[in-house]
């Protein structure tokens, strides 16, 4: 039999955030060693790799921290962390932009649902599993999304956000950091909840009294309704170089 696939969801969980709960479905990971029932190393490095990682929740010393990327500064919250707006658009925004606002919004725990073959290293496809695993985590997630303003779009950015950071989009110098624009769409759902869609991605935000909540990650199956077993078998070597890359760090 050929070697199952290294975890894709990984990339949904190395991150902290805090709150309380919400509805719909979704990952997330760490270096931590996996207590029983948790994801792998593995599936959680995967998870960082598709733009989430693992940080910290409390404001780390300066001198504790590596060099900033350009396109931030460190501008800690004094005082406590507001709702930027009750506007989702404008709410989204504020949030990718900002760590303190990604560890003050996000929801304890955050529900994650992420394909049962990550989750477990077996083979995509196989009817004698269940397609989904479900999951929760009680930390802050940061992802590497965020709003840039110069060219009005959501782009792409190479780290997260440590709390305390802010992303400016300008450098050290006052030019434009010039970062990739990425496939990324805010989706009204009812007033009170709203999706982010990125590829192979489900975000859920739901509203509460005071503000805007991430409460739900999910993680799309690429190998649904694949034809067991050779179907699934052939995606599978045509999906591989993409998995072959996520290695633990």
């Amino acid at each position: 039999m050929s070697k199952p696939l290294a975890p894709a969801w990984a990339v949904l969980l190395l991150v902290p955030l805090v709150a309380c709960g919400g509805e719909t479905a979704p990952p997330i990971a760490s270096h931590e060693a996996p207590a029983h029932g948790q994801p792998s190393a593995s599936i959680a490095s995967a998870t960082v790799d598709r733009g989430v990682a693992s940080a910290p929740t409390a404001t780390p010393a300066a001198a504790d921290l590596p060099p900033m990327m350009p396109g931030r500064v460190r501008a800690p919250t004094v005082g406590e962390v507001a709702c930027p707006s009750l506007d989702f658009e404008q709410f989204i925004r504020a949030f990718f932009n900002s760590g303190d606002l990604q560890v003050r919004f996000t929801a304890r725990p955050v529900h994650y649902k992420v394909p049962y073959y990550d989750y477990h290293n077996t083979e995509p496809g196989d009817p004698a599993n269940p397609q989904w695993e479900t999951f929760e985590r009680d930390r802050p997630m940061h992802d590497r999304y965020r709003y840039d303003a110069h060219v009005q779009a959501y782009i792409s950015d190479s780290d997260w956000l440590y709390p305390g950071e802010v992303w400016t989009g300008v450098d050290a110098n006052g030019q434009h950091v010039k970062n990739p624009v990425t496939e990324l769409s805010v989706r009204k759902v009812s007033d009170t909840e709203y999706v982010v869609d990125t590829p192979g991605r489900v975000t859920t935000f739901m509203r509460r009294e005071d503000c805007w909540y991430l409460t739900h990650d999910w993680l799309l199956d690429p190998f649904e309704g694949c034809q067991w077993p050779e179907g699934c078998r052939a995606l599978r070597e045509y999906e591989a170089p993409y998995y072959d890359n996520e290695e633990v760090p």
